[in-house]
């Protein structure tokens, strides 16, 4: 039973990476239909940092009005928040080998 919960945990974790992969590169695609250069630039860069998702997010949010990315900032912050969520009960549930 434990095996299958597992399962279904780390493909619910899978789904919400999926989720915030994509919203990651619709923001940049907004960023770049917005006619800014650098900072998509630099996000996708710094990516390869482990900053570039941070920084997409953030200035997601700021400039949420000038991208027109309400929806896809409440979809990737509710994906980010399932993942922590995920991540917790996974902690809590799963037992240490």
């Amino acid at each position: 039973m434990l095996e299958i919960f597992t399962a279904i945990l780390g493909l619910m974790m899978i789904a919400a990476g999926l989720v915030n992969v994509v919203c990651f590169c619709l923001i940049i695609y907004l960023m770049f239909q917005a006619e800014e250069v650098m900072l998509p630039v630099l996000c996708i860069v710094m990516v390869f940092c482990g900053l570039g998702g941070l920084i997409a997010f953030i200035f997601g949010w700021v400039d949420v009005g000038k991208y027109d990315a309400k929806k896809v900032m409440l979809i990737w912050t509710g994906a980010i928040a399932a993942q922590i969520l995920l991540a917790l009960l996974g902690a809590v549930v799963i037992p240490e080998p």
